[in-house]
């Protein structure tokens, strides 16, 4: 009997053991932070999903956001609420660029997530600055709520997405413009396009192909140079650089892809360029989401450049490269198995975000190459005040690192971008506000034009003037384009040349 009790005693001690063990287990798993779902575990509409696997469309909360991105879009999301809970009247901004990778592993991003996070930093800072100072205009003026809009890896345009982005729109709250847009591709004109038939402004933060022009799409604006104004910047630089720079003979590599930006690129390097071009573009494949371009795509091209590099009546010099960054680094190991080594050769280009290809660096010294590019910003120089600094560079950098963000995030242009796009609308809506308590989106597009004279914005990247341009091609007037060299062989760009500004 005595032996019976002790053994229920025992069981009993063992179960309750079991319970508080349990207990703590819960208590312990409730004490950390509840993990976000899963992204296939969140709601979405079957017409948004891309084939991608990713879901586009408003983007409410950061929980479906890679963990990378959700410190700045936790800022934008917190930013709006505390300007909504002051009361009074606000318009809606709608911030529309990829905002993550494809859930599919096999597919590729045009935006490495670095980028995107750069991208929603300067976002975040031109949020903040709109909100709570005068630097663009009365913030007495509605304030601005900025809508996070997931627009896919691939830019793809999807009739879905933009009823979704105009579902935003209220009477009270109404969308006023579209800023970001990504890269420049096919989907990024049609969508364009589809906002202007909306009459709904667009500001692109880093779109440069020429096609993407006002003329195509009549509320299309953007703060980004065009290729245009990147082939006017390298023909600048060789008509006052042509002691250090003594290009004479070179020719275009081209991405033969149906893609606006390199197609719009080689098209403006034969016309600004065509002087020095001595062939007709010599072509390849690029990359695209599903496949990588690799080095023996180029292997044909980089034989006709040895041929030409020898050609003793006019020995080529330099490359007009035409292609996305995405596709150098192929280009960049292809030149440098090329039998012609010993003959140095300077490659040139005009994007933002070039400096992507710095990482190639010791491959392009060994190959006595050297990469001369064309660029929307330069934070590195510019954070050191080098003459040529753009006025409104210091108070975006003040803003942007009082944020919480990092100097390194500023190194590709992307941030800097972001934040003059989001600017430049913001702007206009001011200038709208003044005649009317909520301007609507055909206010502020009424508004582009007189973005000049004493209404120019002091935006990080440049002061700009869009009234010349504004029912051109709707691109600014006086946006610093800086220059770069990667690579430490071949011709030597000059230290301190100054900024070509475009007209």
């Amino acid at each position: 009997m005595i032996g019976g009790k002790k053994a229920v005693l025992y069981t009993a001690a063992v179960l309750i053991a079991i319970a508080l063990g349990a207990l703590l287990v819960v208590v312990r798993w409730r004490d950390d932070p509840v993990p976000p779902p899963p992204v296939a575990s969140i709601a979405c509409a079957p017409e948004l999903i891309a084939a991608t696997g990713e879901c586009l469309g408003p983007v409410p909360d950061s929980a479906r956001l890679d963990a990378t991105l959700r410190p700045a879009a936790d800022k934008i999301i917190q930013a709006n609420q505390d300007m909504i809970a002051k009361g009074g009247r606000y318009v809606r901004i709608v911030l529309l660029t990829p905002l993550g990778v494809p859930a599919n592993a096999n597919k590729r991003s045009a935006i490495s997530i670095a980028q995107v996070r750069f991208s929603l930093e300067g976002a975040y800072t031109a949020l903040l600055r709109a909100n709570s100072t005068r630097e663009f205009f009365d913030p007495d003026a509605p304030g601005v709520e900025l809508l996070l809009v997931e627009q896919g890896s691939r830019q793809e345009y999807v009739a879905a997405l933009r009823d979704a982005i105009l579902k935003l729109s209220s009477k009270e709250h109404p969308v006023v413009a579209v800023v970001g847009l990504g890269s420049s591709f096919s989907g990024t004109e049609e969508m364009t396009r589809a906002l202007a038939d909306a009459g709904i402004p667009s500001i692109g933060a880093v779109t440069s192909a020429t096609s993407l022009s006002a003329a195509n799409a009549r509320t299309f604006h953007s703060v980004s140079p065009s290729n245009v104004d990147y082939a006017l910047a390298l023909e600048h630089l060789l008509a006052t650089q042509k002691k250090a720079l003594p290009v004479k003979h070179a020719l275009i590599v081209a991405d033969q892809n149906d893609d606006p930006y390199p197609r719009t690129l080689t098209e403006a390097f034969q016309t600004r360029l065509k002087s020095y071009l001595i062939s007709a573009p010599q072509v390849f494949s690029g990359s695209t989401v599903d496949t990588p371009v690799t080095a023996n795509v180029f292997v044909p091209i980089v034989t006709n450049i040895c041929s030409a590099v020898q050609d003793q009546r006019a020995p080529l010099d330099t490359v007009f490269f035409a292609g996305r960054v995405a596709d150098f680094g192929a280009f960049a190991e292809a030149l440098a198995n090329r039998v012609c080594r010993q003959r140095p050769l300077t490659v040139m280009v005009g994007a933002t975000g070039f400096q992507a290809a710095q990482d190639r660096v010791k491959l392009l010294d060994e190959a006595q190459v050297t990469v001369i590019y064309a660029s929307s910003a330069d934070a590195p120089d510019w954070s050191h005040g080098v003459p040529g600094t753009p006025e409104g560079y210091p108070a975006f950098r003040k803003w942007f690192l009082s944020a919480g963000f990092e100097e390194a995030s500023l190194s590709d242009g992307y941030a800097v971008s972001y934040h003059d796009a989001i600017a430049v609308a913001v702007s206009a809506t001011r200038l709208a506000a003044l005649g009317n308590p909520v301007p609507t989106a055909a206010d502020v597009q009424a508004q582009f034009a007189n973005l000049a004279l004493a209404n120019t914005v002091k935006a990080g990247a440049g002061t700009l003037d869009f009234g010349s341009r504004a029912a051109g091609d709707g691109r600014a007037k006086g946006k610093a384009v800086v220059f770069r060299q990667i690579g430490a062989t071949g011709m030597r760009l000059p230290a301190g040349v100054p900024p070509y500004l475009t007209d």
